[in-house]
């Protein structure tokens, strides 16, 4: 299989698919309640390197499974076997019965509408983007990466609120500044009909939450909750605490005696 992304393009080779084509009479057909998990083992080999990556995916298909069609939930054939995931990419299911190469012409055409539908424009077999569509997509960006960023920020309040005496770094406050300052500044570049530095300001700001969120030093603390604390400091402190003790007792138990004598 092929597997191609906004940055790159990489070949992985032996992906097996958890469910198999089924055959029914002369065709062989995948249900599209599974198509989903075709996508597991294909993403856990990916070297994407964010969650924005858009994957358009080419897997080649073994020539026994031709021809494949996508059986939708009404029940009707779909010819082409190609589907899209809103949180990942596309994905084109290619025949390889008969053929020696990657026809190129009718993948890119399939991957370039589908492309299109993943940034909300209008599927067609032309690359070309209109200034209205442009408009949109960067409208669309904007709007998410500022969404994002407030639910971002807002998981961190809670996440902080949920662990007693979490101590947050300068670095992860300013970091939260600067997310908080770029949603600003993106809600004032669009006010002002700026609509490219409102999207700057707005991927900067998202940038900036994730960062924040995904701190190593926050990480470690999910891992290491109170009784984890108690079962590691109490065998450090207990050959310190007993002898304190016991000489307390002591002093105690003299102390007792002078006052009885006293008495």
């Amino acid at each position: 299989s092929s597997g191609i992304n906004a940055e790159y393009g990489q070949v992985i080779r032996y992906v097996k698919l958890p469910h198999k084509p089924v055959k029914a009479d002369d065709i062989y057909y995948l249900s599209e309640s599974n198509l989903p998990h075709l996508i597991n083992p294909i993403e856990s080999k990916l070297g994407t390197s964010t969650t924005n990556d858009i994957n358009l995916i080419i897997y080649l298909m073994e020539e026994k499974y031709s021809p494949l069609r996508i059986k939708t939930t009404s029940g009707q054939m779909k010819e082409l076997p190609s589907f899209l995931s809103p949180q990942f990419g596309a994905v084109l299911l290619y025949d390889t019965s008969n053929k020696t190469a990657i026809d190129h012409s009718t993948t890119f055409n399939v991957l370039l509408s589908q492309l299109k539908q993943l940034l909300g424009l209008q599927s067609s077999g032309s690359a070309d983007i209109s200034p209205k569509e442009k408009f949109l997509m960067e409208s669309r960006a904007t709007l998410t990466h500022v969404l994002r960023s407030i639910d971002t920020l807002n998981s961190l309040i809670r996440l902080v609120e949920s662990i007693p005496n979490m101590v947050i770094g300068d670095h992860i406050a300013e970091q939260v500044t600067s997310a908080v300052e770029g949603i600003n500044k993106a809600q004032a570049a669009l006010m002002a009909g700026q609509l490219q530095e409102a999207l700057h300001q707005a991927s900067l700001a998202r940038d900036a939450a994730e960062k924040s969120f995904s701190d190593p030093s926050i990480l470690a603390l999910l891992y290491f909750p109170d009784d984890q604390k108690f079962a590691i400091y109490i065998p450090l402190f207990l050959p310190v605490g007993l002898p304190l003790i016991v000489a307390y007792l002591e002093i105690m138990k003299q102390w007792k005696k002078s006052k009885d004598k006293t008495d």
